[in-house]
């Protein structure tokens, strides 16, 4: 490799670009929740200002999740984490397939946990088998091999945490390639339209060409629900679903966190707009007789079975468009018409010389749905699946290592040399270490 060649390696390889980039993507991350994506551009300017908006359009900050720039990131991310795993993954495959019994017995000596004592007058071979099943009994399984003039017995347990930061590393990449086959071969679409209505098409977010559905969605109704003081609580699509590989329509509802999945599709309850239209039903209450219509303000509606005209003369409306009271006239040939108010939703009785009337209004609404089709969501799924796995091994598990050396003493005994490590989470380590020092030394098989 040349110094050129190793340069660029070293730095692809650092973590400081690892940490740099995170936080530029993190910050990135917060500003496209906080600002909205893929609105149109009067929407910024008038949000924003024009300046601003300009800016945002300049640096493609309105599609910033798209933009040239922020995939750039995830580029060198991704390779700096290939980089970073290609140079420290053979150390760290070394520690979970070392020869731990392959020990220097003087290299013991050294480690800063041990403990010594004696284990009685057998030979190391017999005082070996003890010490393995007392060490057994304590969740150690040990093996064992002759080393210098004595055993050398090792156990271990979590060996294979030391890949774990690896394991996260694949599961972040599994995750960007989910990424980008969704937004390769996926799309996001909206659609707004009335109740009453039936589609069979949504609209792409970016190019707004029209993409056709292989089923049809009628809105059934729209129902909103509001606070005492005022604010929306709730709303709700109700819809049937048509589809040929359905065995007839199909009813459900759309909320706010509670989406709609058909067909690989995903459909989001996004927004809704009042309409100036009401949806008037009218009941003779004696002979039962009911006449449905939708009609625009200003505009009557004869009832020819009945004899008798009906129309909103005036809303009050809030700022939203929401109608908060209607007067309405109702009248037929030979009697003077009945004029008279009421909220939304709300039914009252018509007093006729002829027949009392059920009359109740509504105001109409269309409701706006995001659709997302993402062929690469159970890539990402399966991303965060192995990803937790590998953070699970990274903070949860850790390479615990225990030897103990049993050697003649000397007096016709045998003396054994306990020690032990661990990679993280020493405190937690020492103690039971001690502990495991402590249950050998008060055991009845040691003197």
């Amino acid at each position: 490799m040349t110094k050129e060649q190793n340069q660029v390696w070293r730095f692809f390889a650092s973590v400081k670009l690892a940490i740099v980039v995170i936080f530029i993507l993190a910050g990135t991350s917060i500003f496209g929740t906080i600002v909205q994506q893929g609105r149109p551009y009067e929407y910024y300017v008038q949000e924003y200002g024009s300046e601003m908006a300009r800016l945002f359009q300049v640096l493609d900050l309105t599609n910033m999740y798209g933009s040239w720039w922020f995939i750039t990131l995830l580029i060198v991310f991704s390779v700096n984490l290939i980089v970073c795993s290609i140079d420290r993954l053979p150390n760290a495959w070394r520690m979970v397939v070392l020869d731990n019994l392959n020990t220097n017995p003087e290299r013991l000596q050294k480690m800063p946990l041990k403990a010594e004592m004696n284990v009685g007058e057998d030979s190391p071979a017999a005082s070996a088998e003890k010490v393995k099943n007392l060490l057994a009994a304590s969740g150690w399984k040990a093996e064992s091999r002759e080393s210098g003039d004595g055993i050398l017995l090792f156990s271990q347990k979590g060996a294979w945490s030391r890949l774990g930061a690896y394991i996260t590393h694949i599961g972040i990449l599994v995750i960007f390639i989910g990424a980008l086959v969704g937004a390769v071969f996926g799309y996001k679409a909206s659609i707004m339209f009335p109740e009453g209505e039936t589609v069979g098409h949504v609209f792409d977010r970016a190019t707004q060409e029209p993409i056709p559905l292989d089923f049809e969605m009628h809105l059934e109704n729209f129902d909103i629900k509001y606070y005492p003081i005022g604010m929306v609580r709730e709303y709700r699509s109700d819809l049937v679903i048509r589809d040929p590989e359905l065995d007839g329509p199909w009813r459900t509802s759309i909320r706010v966190n509670e989406p709609l999945k058909h067909r690989g599709l995903t459909f989001y309850q996004s927004s809704y707009e009042p309409m100036s239209q009401y949806l008037i039903e009218v009941e003779n209450k004696e002979t039962g007789q009911r006449r449905t219509a939708l009609v625009p303000p200003g505009r009557q509606v004869n009832w020819q079975n009945e004899g008798v005209t009906f129309g909103v003369m005036n809303t009050m409306t809030d700022r939203t468009g929401r109608v908060h009271e209607y007067e309405i006239w109702f009248s037929e040939p030979g009697a003077e018409p009945s004029v008279f108010k009421l909220q939304d939703k709300q039914t009252v009785t018509v007093q006729r010389p002829d027949n009392d009337y059920s009359f109740s209004i509504r105001q109409r609404y269309a409701t706006g749905l995001q659709v997302a089709n993402d062929p690469g969501v159970w890539i990402v799924y399966l991303g965060f699946a192995v990803m937790t796995l590998g953070m699970f091994s990274v903070f949860m598990i850790t390479h615990r290592r225990v030897w103990a050396y049993l050697r003649p003493n000397g007096k016709g005994g045998t003396s054994l040399l306990l020690c032990g490590g661990s990679n993280r989470n020493k405190e937690s380590f020492d103690k039971r270490f001690a502990d495991l020092a402590e249950r050998l030394r008060q055991d009845q098989a040691i003197n």
